[in-house]
């Protein structure tokens, strides 16, 4: 799903493909995941597909990690570890459900976006019962739920969560005339009272006052709002309530109403444009999930001066995205496998990610370990993003049900979503109905 995307530095967007482009020729084409991988000497390969960045390999200039591989190559001399990492989430979700449905070319483990879970959990058999390999390993309650089946089979490991803060330019704020400092800005939009109507009224006076956009991307903006909705497109029996959700409805309106009013930069999110604009003036804040800074930081380019973020959100508290690893039963070396997915997602290996890639730990342990509960982040003006993210995920109260159909529908909502605010070829009405009969398409 695009605007659930978890994107890495967009620098290294290139140059992941052709990782994915190398490591495919390198192991003879499709079948690059599958085959036989422990060697005459009982050295096991464990293939890993991740998307972006989930800051577990060595760190470079343009991508930071924990170095985990090297460590746990180290503690176990007959693994090696192999990953390989895609651009995107979509682009990994294509290859990993091809590789499922086919039966064959499956990685070792796999990362899954939180909105691929739903058809995942359709179908559990597929992917090993990772429960006892998890020992002490602990998740925020709601984290674990995502990733277990009624009867109790474990298919999905959490990693991160992505409580939401706001993010923004505090100099375009002082030339706005509008308050910088990141608590004066929590109260600005409301604080702990914070509404999505405030948000847009505060755009209003930002865009009037500037003539330039107060947010990056209508697509954007709505997954912030349809997060906050506990059955948005899918009901609790799996009955599509999309087209007649009047809240669904209610969050395309206020958003594309703003939009339209001049607070949208207009573009599509994780496009070229969209990374660029990050260090340029086109907007003021966006929203800003934990593993978010990593996008900003690298589209901005860390010596940028300007962002900086506020303990704040509307509508309460939001979650946007953060990932599990699962298994999938077709892997030559689940057992191996098994064993390296529950040690990534113990809260040691949790904080470790924090502290080097900002991906927030989903384990309760981990966010109370000092690496993670006193971080601060040089790029974000010394923001204490350790207790700001900490405080946003307190905030959580909703967690929506995404049933087997959620992925493709928000995807077309997005494409609708890009009809008004980026493309500007239909009116919002004409957009919406248009999204109503690609709904119908899909069943």
């Amino acid at each position: 799903m695009k605007n659930a995307t978890r994107k890495g530095f967009g620098a290294v967007a290139g140059a992941a493909v052709l990782a994915l482009a190398a490591s495919a020729c390198s192991n003879g084409g499709s079948d690059d995941a599958s085959g036989d991988t422990t060697d005459a000497g009982g050295q096991v390969t464990i293939k890993v597909s991740t998307f972006n960045n989930f800051g577990l390999g060595a760190p470079s200039d343009t991508r930071p990690g924990a170095d985990l591989w090297a460590k746990y190559e180290a503690e176990h001399p007959n693994v090696k570890i192999d990953e390989v990492v895609a651009a995107s989430s979509d682009d990994a979700r294509a290859a990993f459900n091809t590789a499922i449905s086919t039966g064959t070319g499956a990685y070792d483990i796999q990362a899954v976006d939180v909105d691929w879970m739903p058809s995942i959990m359709a179908q559990p058999d597929a992917f090993v019962d990772l429960g006892a390999y998890a020992g002490d390993n602990d998740w925020l309650d709601w984290k674990k739920e995502q990733g277990t089946t009624p009867d109790g089979k474990v298919v999905g490991l959490g990693t991160d969560i992505g409580p939401e803060g706001i993010c923004y330019r505090s100099d375009l704020f002082a030339a706005a005339g509008l308050p910088t400092d990141r608590a004066e800005v929590a109260t600005l939009l409301g604080g702990a009272d914070a509404t999505w109507d405030k948000y847009f009224e505060v755009g209003q006076q930002y865009t009037d006052a500037t003539g330039k956009a107060w947010f990056d991307s209508s697509a954007a903006v709505f997954q912030g709002m349809v997060n906050q909705i506990e059955y948005s497109h899918v009901d609790k029996d799996g009955n599509v309530i999309a087209g007649t959700n009047p809240d669904v409805k209610a969050a395309f309106d206020k958003v594309t109403a703003a939009a339209l009013a001049g607070q949208s930069a207009g573009l599509q999110q994780w496009s070229d444009d969209f990374n660029a604009a990050f260090k340029s003036d086109k907007f003021a804040t966006t929203l800003c999930p934990a593993w978010f800074i990593n996008n900003i930081k690298g589209n901005a380019g860390a010596d940028f001066t300007g962002w900086d973020i506020a303990d704040v959100f509307p509508g309460g508290g939001g979650n946007w995205g953060g990932s599990f690893l699962v298994v999938p039963e077709q892997s030559k070396v689940k057992e191996e496998a098994a064993k390296l997915a529950a040690w990534i997602t113990a809260p040691e290996q949790q904080a470790a990610v924090f502290a080097a890639a900002s991906n927030f730990p989903s384990s309760p342990t981990a966010q109370a370990d000092p690496s993670v509960a006193d971080k601060t982040e040089p790029f974000l003006n010394d923001a204490p993003v350790g207790q700001i993210f900490a405080n946003r995920a307190k905030a959580v109260t909703v967690v929506p049900f995404k049933g087997a159909q959620y992925f493709d529908i928000q995807t077309k909502m997005a494409d609708a979503l890009n009809r008004v605010d980026v493309t500007k070829e239909q009116s919002p009405q004409q957009s919406f109905d248009q999204w109503l009969q690609d709904v119908k398409a899909l069943s």
